[in-house]
């Protein structure tokens, strides 16, 4: 089955298309990156990261901050299934920014196979 890649892109008359797991990172890495309430059409799509300041996600909980993160993807990537979430800091010397990585692994169905997946986000 073909999936759209993200962002949507027409070239030659045509969109983009990806596998499977791109198209489950795509979604993911959206759910991580949008502001709850930023989609009008869709209020509760996104996830509360974005609600803190840096300086707060440093000092926040970091099982608060993986379950709300696993609550969002969860609720909006139904194609993952067992999802676990890991939390770490990155700092200028490492990245040249500031912010945090997001490691997001689970498991999902390609056709009859069972298929593992674990990508890193990075996020600020």
């Amino acid at each position: 089955m073909e999936y759209l890649s993200l962002p949507l892109v027409l070239r030659e008359g045509y969109l983009s298309r990806c596998t499977l797991e791109e198209s489950i990172i795509y979604s993911v890495g959206l759910i991580l990156s949008t502001r709850l309430g930023q989609l009008p059409f869709s209020p509760e799509f996104g996830c509360k990261i974005w609600e803190r300041e840096y300086s707060d996600i440093v000092r926040l909980n970091k099982a608060d901050l993986r379950g709300n993160l696993r609550n969002s993807i969860d609720k909006h990537e139904k194609r993952l299934q067992n999802v676990a979430v890991s939390v770490s800091g990155f700092n200028e010397k490492t990245f040249g920014s500031l912010g945090v990585v997001v490691t997001v692994s689970g498991r999902y169905m390609d056709g009859n196979k069972e298929m593992t997946l674990k990508h890193g986000f990075r996020i600020g």
